[in-house]
């Protein structure tokens, strides 16, 4: 456990791409440049967009996830520029 997760502060910021399934989050940053970028503020990861990830393929990419009450697969190496808050495991049942 990280200091500000004793403290009862938010938990630390990590990775889309870092998330399990069942996991909920919040965007923060997008870190991507050009067109992906581009393509990831069109799909709605902009930041307060809250998310779950649903599933992983069988070999773990692409990612299942929701967003804005919609299903949509994501790349694993899309996903890792994608900066998330992790949603505590008791709100996580209000997500989509």
């Amino acid at each position: 456990m990280t200091q500000n997760q004793l403290d009862g502060m938010a938990p630390e910021p990590k990775f889309l791409s870092q998330l399990l399934p069942g996991e909920s989050a919040t965007v923060l940053q997008l870190q991507a440049t050009g067109a992906i970028r581009q393509r990831l503020l069109e799909m709605g990861f902009i930041r307060g967009a809250t998310l779950k990830v649903e599933k992983l393929a069988p070999l773990g990419d692409p990612m299942e996830l929701v967003l804005k009450g919609y299903h949509l697969s994501l790349r694993r190496d899309e996903g890792a520029c994608i900066l998330v808050v992790p949603i505590a495991a008791t709100a996580n049942s209000s997500v989509a």
